[in-house]
């Protein structure tokens, strides 16, 4: 376990190499009028973030393979470290856009690092008129521009060592848009999970996995609630055997 002022120098410099090359790679968008938003989500970005995983002493191991989709997904996974955020920015996924919450942009080299890869920030909750308007715009621009999604089913919420409960409205964007989930899970020990803050962690390894690819052709809106919690359990279930934690 590394000292709080060695995690606190590893801190500021990974802030500033982020910075670094997240500003060139929104750069590079910006000229580039768009052309090379591709280019940062399989090269530049994937690039830094196993650059800041490596540095932090985390080792991910990248199980999926997925064959090329010729219509839109959703991409979900589970969500309980702010590690999550680079481990996606790795996955080299192009054209697809990157669901956040508004309340990341306050991490401004993240934010830039975002940009760079147009990911699309969805409002809290507590402006609910707001998140309404972004999810029906979301949808009529998925229908249009045929791009996949790429959210958290747990959204916002305290990081923990569980399965959070999943939100509502990411699903019926899938519905609504036709799009099969395709979910993926996140496996960090616990004494390698600096949860949602910078505290000093364990080196160690972590791993992303395909659970399943769910198709949504025979969801409907009556029965939509009920399949988000078949998806739900099922990453309960991968969460327990994984962790080994007994259920009764």
């Amino acid at each position: 376990m590394r000292t709080k002022a060695v995690n606190t120098v590893l801190v500021i410099l990974g802030f500033a190499i982020i910075m670094v090359v997240a500003t060139v790679a929104l750069v590079l968008r910006i000229v580039s009028f768009g052309l090379l938003t591709n280019f940062n989500r399989k090269y530049l970005i994937p690039f830094l973030a196993n650059s800041i995983l490596k540095m932090f002493g985390i080792h991910l191991e990248n199980t999926v393979h997925l064959p090329h989709f010729h219509q839109p997904h959703f991409y979900t996974f589970n969500h309980s470290s702010f590690l999550d955020g680079f481990i996606l920015m790795s996955l080299r996924l192009t054209d697809a856009r990157i669901l956040l919450s508004e309340v990341t942009l306050k991490y401004i080299p993240f934010t830039i690092a975002a940009l760079s890869i147009g990911v699309l920030y969805i409002p809290t909750k507590e402006n609910r008129s707001r998140r309404l308007k972004f999810f029906m715009e979301l949808e009529q621009r998925i229908k249009r521009e045929k791009f996949s999604m790429v959210g958290s089913s747990e959204g916002v919420h305290k990081h923990f060592h569980t399965i959070a409960g999943f939100n509502r409205g990411v699903y019926h964007t899938a519905l609504v848009c036709g799009m099969p989930i395709v979910a993926l899970f996140i496996y960090t020990p616990i004494e390698s999970n600096p949860h949602c803050d910078f505290r000093p962690m364990k080196k160690g390894h972590v791993r992303i996995e395909l659970l399943n690819i769910i198709p949504t052709a025979s969801w409907t809106l009556e029965n939509l609630d009920a399949h988000i919690e078949d998806v739900r359990r099922q990453y309960v279930a991968r969460f327990n055997e994984l962790h080994d934690v007994q259920t009764t």
